[in-house]
């Protein structure tokens, strides 16, 4: 009886760990999606997560098994820039215009 109560707990907790959040949306530049190729990675606190690559129209998906707040990196053409973003239990979506400023840096917020 006991050990039945034991999986009946595992199993109710399961769908809160399997329900993990996502961030997902469009990374654009200057002249548009910035195309295939792209890389996408988040850290939330000590856990990171990724790399996604973008597909030819520029959308992502990241899967973050935590809520919160995180930092995401876009890394495009040799160059890499953050901005923050929250993770929610469901999926939430961030798009991205990346820019590069006077000094060639590369920056990102939201699009």
């Amino acid at each position: 009886m006991n050990r039945l109560i034991a999986v009946s707990v595992a199993a109710c907790l399961m769908p809160a760990v399997a329900g993990a959040g996502e961030v997902f949306g469009t990374i654009k530049g200057a002249g548009g999606p910035v195309g295939e190729g792209a890389e996408v990675s988040a850290k939330c606190g000590a856990n990171s997560y990724g790399p996604a690559t973008t597909d030819k129209k520029g959308t992502y998906r990241l899967v973050i098994n935590q809520t919160g707040k995180c930092t995401l990196t876009v890394t495009h053409d040799g160059k890499s820039a953050t901005m923050d973003v929250v993770s929610f239990e469901d999926a939430a979506q961030s798009d991205v215009v990346l820019a590069v400023d006077a000094a060639g840096k590369l920056t990102a917020k939201r699009g």
